[in-house]
This record gives structure tokens, sequence and C-alpha cells, in this order.
């Protein structure tokens, strides 16, 4: 998902089915809600793991945008690609090693001290999930239910499964525009802390026809 404070994990996009809006908009403590959730996993990238030739990056040195439009630094064509899915990610060289690049699809960089959810508080890794307000309102806290299948109905590990099952979840960001829709949320699941992140992470899954139980 491309969350406003961090993008959209998977590109994919969910054909699932279709219900009344009514369906969809319901937060009600202790509500089972049926398994038609798209979910997928989002996570920070770390400059370090990332290759490819470098590229300029210009921006802004705040969110405010008070520096004016400046060079931020040159960084690996990959590590830029995976900011503007992810949302943000650490810097690992240069003038601003250590802090966080943001960006999106569309749209200028800038820079911050930590990788934030939508409304500037940072994101907490196996707690922060992202939804549209129309799907589940900030604030709701749920459970996946099991049992969690990927595409083609495959069942992930039973250590994935394990975690992911046992958090409550609590809904603290929200999709960039555009780029949520019907049934689709997001967990942020930390930093990446390896080349191969999106392929041997576990936690790195795309569920469908998920059911929840919001508190």
């Amino acid at each position: 998902m491309l969350a406003f404070g961090a993008l959209l994990a998977s590109s994919i996009l969910w054909t699932g089915c279709e219900d009344d809006d009514d369906d969809k908009n319901t937060s009600d403590p202790g509500n089972e809600l049926p398994g038609r959730y798209y979910v997928t996993a989002y996570y920070t990238p770390v400059e370090v793991y990332h290759g490819g030739p470098s590229q300029d990056v210009w921006g802004y040195t705040t969110i405010g945008g008070e520096s004016g439009r400046v060079l931020l630094g040159s960084y690996p064509e990959s590590f830029i690609g995976a900011v503007r899915m992810q949302g943000s990610g650490r810097i690992t060289s240069g003038t601003y090693v250590g802090k966080y690049l943001n960006g999106s699809f569309v749209g200028d960089f800038w820079l911050s001290e930590f990788a934030s959810d939508a409304y500037g508080a940072p994101l907490l890794p196996f707690l922060t999930a992202a939804a549209d307000d129309g799907v589940l309102a900030r604030g709701t806290r749920f459970k996946l239910k099991e049992p969690l299948l990927e595409s083609g109905g495959a069942e992930i590990s039973s250590t994935a499964s394990k975690k992911l099952l046992a958090i409550t979840w609590d809904v603290q960001d929200h999709f960039e525009a555009g780029t949520g829709g019907d049934f689709r949320i997001d967990l942020y699941i930390g930093e990446e802390d390896r080349s191969d992140f999106t392929t041997d992470n576990p936690y790195y899954v795309a569920l469908e026809n998920v059911i929840i139980t919001t508190y």
C-alpha cells in the first residue's frame, strides 16, 4: 500500500469482492468483519541495502519546506524507488546520514528525524497499520483471524502466522490519495535489514480474504 506516511508495500491492485459501503466502514468494538480484506505489509528501506546508479535528489530539509528546495544528496536508484513506494527510507551515507528521506509517487522529497505515520508520530513496527478512513477509522484496533492465505490460497509460514495473529494492530496511518481502496489494510513491519528483504522476510506478505476483529 502506499500509505501517506509509508507507501504501499505492494503495487498489486486487488480485485476482490464488491460489497455495500455500509459493510466496510464499521469499527465497533469486538466486531468480527467478514473475510474480505486484502492485507499487505510495508517497511522502511535502508540505503545500504540498495544499489544501482546514483541519482541526485532535490527537496526540502523539513516537511514544511522552510529551507527552500536544495540538493539532499545522491542515492542509489533502487533506494529512491523504494522510498517512493514505501514513503520514507533511512539514509546511511553523506551529509544527512541517519536522517530519513521521505517521498511519494509524485512530488518532492523531504527529510525527517524518523519514519512517521500520516499524523507525524513514529511508525511502530508490528503495531502501526494503515487504512483509508472509509475502511477503518483512525484509532481502530484490530486483530487478524486465521487462516492467513496468500494469493492462490497458499498458507503463509507458521512463524509469520503466529506473530501476525497475536498482534493487536492500531490504525494510525493512511494511504496516499488514490492508492488505497476498498478493504485494503497495510501492516508496518519495521526497517529493512537485508538486501533481499522483500523476498526473504516472512512478514512481508500479501494476504487475501482476511477476517478481522475490531476493538
